[in-house]
């Protein structure tokens, strides 16, 4: 059972703006995770940020169900005029995953979280 930790937005003396949302998550995320994960998402989602940044440095396994998820969510966040940015490094099952599912379009990956605060995404306009 995965440990799913740091849902913040807007923390103040973090460097973080308020426009900014993350999600943090780590371990393996399966099908019986994905709805727990998907709500965090919804949570995040619903304060309506110009960034969600979803951390998934240590995340060592996640399922199609939890991809859907994150496709659901880069979705929303392209609707309302806002950007999803996962932030790595991904493990390489997490990588195969996205890679599998040719997601990696839709999906952009930030060497790490402080990249993506920046918006610093290798591939991605800004």
């Amino acid at each position: 059972m995965p440990v799913m930790t740091d849902h913040t937005h807007g923390a103040a003396g973090t460097g973080r703006r308020a426009d900014v949302e993350t999600v943090r998550a780590r371990g393996e995320l399966d099908w019986e995770d994905a709805q727990d994960f998907g709500q965090r998402l919804a949570a995040a989602l619903d304060r309506r940020p110009r960034l969600l940044v979803v951390d998934f440095a240590e995340v060592t396994f996640a399922d199609s169900s939890v991809l859907h998820g994150l496709l659901v969510a880069r979705r929303r966040m392209a609707e309302d005029g806002g950007r999803l940015v996962l932030a790595g490094p991904l493990r390489a099952a997490v990588r195969r995953l996205i890679d599998l599912a040719a997601a990696g379009s839709h999906l952009p990956v930030a060497p790490d979280m402080a990249a993506a605060l920046r918006g610093d995404v290798p591939g991605s306009p800004v």
